[in-house]
Parts: C-alpha cells; sequence; structure tokens
C-alpha cells in the first residue's frame, strides 16, 4: 500500500513527464508551423529566377545579340488582321488618284503650305459618315461610359468645350454644336480620337477601336439632343416643349 507521500510522489513525476512531453508537442507544431509558413518564399525565389529575358535584354544566343525577335515578314498575328479600313481608320479605302499626285507634285516644289492644304483637302474627302455596325442603345451606352472617363475633363458633359480642366487654364476645344462640328464627318472625330489632334492627345491606347465609334455615337447624340427637329418629337415630348416655351408670368419661360 502506499500511503500519502509515495502518491505524491508518483503524481509529481507523472506531471513532470507529462510537461515535457506537452512542451515538445508545442515545439514541434511550432516548428511545423515555421517550414510552412518558409516554403513558399522558398517556391517564389526558385519561379523569380527563371531563365527569361526582360525587355531590350542583351543575348548570346542569337547573332545579332537581341532577345525580342523581330516578328517574321509577312506574318500577322491571329486577330489583328485590320484590313477594315472603316472600322480601324474612320476613311475609306484610298486609292491613288490626282489629287495624291498633285499633293506630291507640290511638296517637291517646296510649297509645303499647300501640300498640307491638298492633303487635308484629300482626308476630309476619305473620311466615311457612317458607323462600322449598328448604333444600338448598348453602344450608346458605352459611348456615355468612356466619354465621361476620357472625354469629359475637356468638353464637359453635353459637349460645349468647357471642361474642369479648360476652366483652369488648359486650351480649349471647339464646342460639338457649332455649325462645322455638326458637319465633320463621324470618321473624322474617329481619327482625332485615334492620332490626336492639337493640344488634344491621341487615345488609341487606351481605347480601343470599337469602343472609340461608341463615343463618336454618344457625340452624335448629344449634337442631336441640342438640335432635335420639333416636327420630330413624340406627341407628348412636344407638348411638353411647347409648355417649356409658354411665357410664364412675369415674361419668363416657364
Amino acid at each position: 500500500m502506499l500511503n500519502d507521500w509515495s502518491c505524491g510522489i508518483v503524481f509529481q513525476s507523472c506531471r513532470g513527464r507529462t510537461d515535457r512531453i506537452g512542451i515538445l508537442s508545442h515545439r514541434r507544431a511550432l516548428a511545423a508551423w515555421v517550414w510552412l509558413l518558409l516554403l513558399p518564399l522558398a517556391c517564389q525565389q526558385q519561379m523569380a529566377a527563371q531563365p527569361s529575358y526582360k525587355p531590350l535584354d542583351p543575348s548570346e544566343f542569337f547573332a545579332d545579340s537581341r532577345s525580342a525577335r523581330p516578328v517574321i515578314p509577312g506574318t500577322v498575328a491571329r486577330g489583328h488582321l485590320r484590313s477594315d479600313a472603316h472600322l480601324f481608320t474612320g476613311m475609306r479605302a484610298r486609292k491613288t488618284g490626282d489629287l495624291e499626285r498633285a499633293t506630291s507634285i507640290v511638296a517637291e516644289a517646296g510649297l509645303d503650305v499647300l501640300a498640307a492644304a491638298l492633303n487635308a483637302v484629300i482626308e476630309r474627302n476619305d473620311y466615311v459618315d457612317t458607323f462600322p455596325f449598328p448604333v444600338t442603345r448598348e453602344v450608346l451606352e458605352q459611348g456615355r461610359n468612356r466619354y465621361m472617363i476620357y472625354c469629359v475633363v475637356c468638353h464637359d458633359s453635353l459637349g460645349t468645350g468647357r471642361g474642369k480642366i479648360v476652366e483652369r487654364g488648359y486650351t480649349p476645344p471647339p464646342s460639338f454644336h457649332i455649325e462645322r462640328m455638326r458637319e465633320t464627318p463621324a470618321g473624322h472625330f474617329f481619327d482625332v480620337i485615334t492620332r490626336g489632334y492639337g493640344s488634344m492627345p491621341e487615345y488609341k491606347e487606351q481605347v480601343p477601336p470599337r469602343e472609340r465609334w461608341a463615343i463618336v455615337a454618344y457625340i452624335r447624340a448629344l449634337q442631336l439632343s441640342q438640335r432635335f427637329p420639333e416636327k420630330e418629337l413624340p406627341e407628348e415630348m412636344r407638348k411638353e416643349w411647347q409648355k417649356s416655351k409658354t411665357p410664364a408670368v412675369g415674361g419668363q419661360p416657364r
């Protein structure tokens, strides 16, 4: 029979052993967690050190010492064959004619100003005034979305050329509602968005071609909204329009 003193010794011995086992288990668990945390870092280091070249890095493998290889002559990446001049340029497919020959002759004579004027005439005649795809409500909504991102800061929400950065001193663009801009072909707007014009930078990198056409469609909608023929309004809208023009008390329109 064990007395109380013997039982106490046995109990203390068992508890000390249990504590040591618990400490060891805790250390092993901690080591496992540290290993798991370091594993992704080790993998990342191996993946980051790949035998690949950065742009313009030299290479000893090729005779010209360039790591970036030139495009094979006569090839076009799939989906990048821009054969539709209407969609990708806003112009008709140009054919060599009398105006082009006249421009060449004038330029050779040193009359650069006249040559530039002839080129402007040629381009204006080449711009299309139709859209390369149907203009639907979805197209107009997309055009409005892109217009409010890229164009509104200069042209303002109505297209009058009084945007916020113009208020702060930037060169003001012409209003879309003047006669000259209303008569400007749709292809010209597309070309200006693509290549820029005057103080306006080009947006061909930021805005894909179809979205540029959507912006042009929205510009046309803005122009139409400011001078919509009254006779073409629906009956209810015509009544509202007439009501808004009726003088109220004091001689001011309602």
